[in-house]
């Protein structure tokens, strides 16, 4: 049976990263563990590193069974600390003019650089192993755009969900 497509969970921990990729691999798909929004900047690379470290000898996922991505919101800043940390992949929702230069920069060492998800699973939501792995079942849904301001950051009010779906479109730091 060949594997579905990518599908993204936010992990703020081992655990939720253990987690995540039991699911995917009982729903036979690809994980994309995203960092919450903004982690760059709070937690660092060298906690996200450390993440993905322990999660792949932990649950056995590989390179093709997941992809980790720590979100740096617009912060050129922390995507420049995640792309000398060497991390697999980090979001950046900033502007265009720097993100062609860190792209390139980016792409010589070997980082992806990457949009943030559409939407995400977050755990802290909905906790339910059954959820999780239904949502990867799931095709992807249509996300309702919300009437959020711009200028709202990961520390201030989170974005809304839909109730106990554990499903919420995912915000980085800055991102309508």
């Amino acid at each position: 049976m060949p594997r579905r497509a990518t599908r993204a969970v936010l992990v703020r921990n081992v655990a939720d990263a253990l987690t995540a990729c039991r699911a995917a691999a009982a729903a036979r798909s690809i994980v994309t563990l995203i960092s919450p929004p903004g982690a760059g900047l709070f937690a660092g690379p060298v906690w996200f590193k450390a993440l993905t470290a322990i999660t792949r000898r932990e649950s056995g996922a590989g390179p093709g069974d997941a992809r980790f991505v720590l979100d740096c919101a617009d912060a050129p800043g922390a995507v420049l600390a995640a792309i000398r940390a060497r991390v697999e992949a980090c979001a950046f929702s900033g502007n265009a003019k720097a993100r062609a230069r860190l792209a390139a920069i980016a792409e010589r060492v070997g980082v992806a650089l990457v949009d943030p998800p559409a939407e995400a699973f977050e755990l802290t939501q909905n906790s339910d192993f059954g959820a999780l792995v239904a949502w990867f079942s799931s095709p992807a849904a249509s996300l309702q755009r919300s009437g959020r301001s711009a200028k709202r950051t990961a520390t201030q009010i989170p974005a809304p969900t839909r109730r106990g779906s554990g499903i919420r479109p995912f915000r980085g730091a800055n991102r309508p």
